[in-house]
């Protein structure tokens, strides 16, 4: 069984790792979508508190997961982006710091294809103004070497994952009019 949990009790993780134990009844349900771009051997990534996350978030009352996804990708980035597939999910027991409030969230990863824009942060709203900063194109070894601003530890394995797709557009297993090429 999951370690997260246990009867009525929920082990919650914050960004930063640390355990917070709540009773399950006193968790919400939120969903996530992030799209993780790949375009000339380097990957977009947000950063955020001590570390980086992929561009995404939290899905609004009446959207679809692309919706949000959209929506969310291009508040954080600036950039307009067209999903290509869904690459993983994952379920986290997560800690909002600020709110001291408990989810369980459903993260999903999207690979994407940016089709316009120019990088930015004039999207973000109040709170990520206080944690984020403007996007940017890294390298794997970034992604290696720096923390994730993640409640789980799944960074090696969305590594291994984009490595895996950076290798299949290499290769040309994708069609190139997927991915924006300079």
């Amino acid at each position: 069984m999951d370690k997260s949990y246990s009867g009525d009790i929920i082990i919650s993780h914050d960004v930063y790792g640390k355990e917070h134990i709540v009773q399950k009844d006193k968790i919400d349900i939120s969903n996530h979508f992030y799209g993780i771009a790949i375009k000339d051997d380097k990957i977009l990534v947000s950063p955020q508190f001590d570390g980086f996350d992929f561009p995404g978030g939290t899905a609004e009352k009446g959207e679809t997961h692309i919706q949000t996804l959209v929506r969310e990708f291009k508040e954080e980035t600036g950039l307009k982006i067209e999903p290509v597939k869904i690459l993983t999910m994952y379920t986290s027991f997560f800690h909002h710091i600020k709110r001291n409030k408990d989810y369980q969230s459903y993260m999903v990863y999207y690979l994407v294809k940016v089709i316009d824009g120019d990088l930015s942060d004039a999207g973000f709203d109040e709170d990520e103004k206080e944690y984020a900063q403007k996007a940017k194109w890294v390298d794997i070894d970034y992604l290696k070497t720096t923390r994730q601003s993640c409640s789980l530890d799944i960074k090696d394995e969305l590594i291994e994952i984009i490595i895996n797709e950076m290798e299949n557009m290499e290769s040309g297993i994708w069609d190139g009019s997927l991915f924006q090429k300079r």
